[in-house]
């Protein structure tokens, strides 16, 4: 058999699947609305059969080795279970509470693994530029909320309950606004994409919402809009201390994004003297499919399948 997996990245947004051979190269990719996986049916019955039909489509019956999935969620410690996907909600609850590993096997039948998005887009960049066992690496992605990833040598962190590293959700002092996971403060209410459209309806609803940073990027709203997003980020530099810091992202992707007044908020926030400046900033690749074989990649890694082998 190829040694080939079928990666999935399942955003709030879009849904992008490949079939990935070893090395990272791409052989067929699509990408979708995430809605096709949420509308009309129970969500994981909808993914088997977006599934099912990719393998139909490419002719790829008896060669797959494994399926790599990225969810926009945290998940448990056996990696089985996806916890809370509220931008995947359906009238059945979308994935949440769902054992999706054990669904897909029953349908596929091929081995499924399961991860948090942030993690497998790390996997690819971990992948590319050859970084594992080289120290601290963390990645940070300002998308519809925050994705947060952490690498620690040669393993990601991921806590007792699978769910560590979710910066997203970490509080800030006397907020009242209200997170889509239930709490109260989180900085993915200050800080993220769903928070920049909130800001957007609210001030420059006549224009783009793709022209906010090129055309207001020196306004009061926009720079607090970029003070909040520094201030996860400044604090899990302090904690981590790390070699390097990958950011991506549709927020930080978009037009006229001004990065340098972002790393300006961040270095004001960082311990002195040390973390202070000292660690890279790596711009996240934006190869449309990253997500995808960092999906397969992980996949084939659980197998036990190392690059190019």
């Amino acid at each position: 058999m190829d040694k080939k997996a079928i990666g999935i990245d399942i955003g709030g947004t879009s849904f992008r699947m490949g079939a990935v051979t070893s090395d990272g190269t791409v052989t067929c990719f699509r990408k979708v609305s995430s809605r096709t996986i949420c509308e009309g049916g129970e969500a994981v019955l909808l993914l088997a059969e977006q599934i099912r039909h990719f393998i139909c489509e490419h002719g790829l019956e008896g060669r797959i080795a494994a399926i790599g999935i990225g969810f926009p969620s945290p998940v448990d410690a056996a990696k089985e279970v996806v916890y809370n996907c509220p931008n995947l909600q359906n009238e059945t609850g979308g994935f949440d509470g769902r054992n999706v590993v054990k669904l897909l096997e029953e349908r596929l039948s091929v081995p499924v693994f399961i991860n948090k998005d942030a993690n497998n887009l790390l996997q690819y960049e971990l992948e590319i530029h050859g970084w594992k066992n080289q120290g601290t690496t963390i990645g940070i992605y300002y998308g519809t909320g925050i994705g947060n990833s952490v690498y620690l040598n040669d393993h990601f962190l991921s806590g007792k309950h699978g769910v560590a590293c979710d910066l997203g959700h970490l509080p800030f002092y006397l907020s009242d606004r209200c997170c889509t996971c239930g709490n109260r403060g989180c900085a993915e209410c200050y800080g993220s994409g769903r928070a920049l459209r909130e800001l957007w309806e609210t001030h420059y609803g006549e224009e783009e919402l793709s022209d906010i940073f090129t055309h207001h990027g020196g306004d009061q709203v926009i720079l607090e809009f970029l003070e909040a997003m520094a201030i996860p980020f400044a604090a899990e530099v302090n904690i981590f201390d790390p070699d390097r810091v990958v950011i991506g992202g549709g927020v930080a992707e978009m037009k006229g994004f001004p990065f340098e007044r972002l790393m300006e908020y961040v270095y004001e926030f960082t311990r002195k003297p040390y973390p202070g400046r000292d660690f890279s900033v790596i711009k996240a690749s934006r190869e449309p499919g990253a997500g995808a074989v960092g999906s397969a990649l992980y996949a084939l890694e659980q197998l036990g399948y190392g690059k190019g082998e």
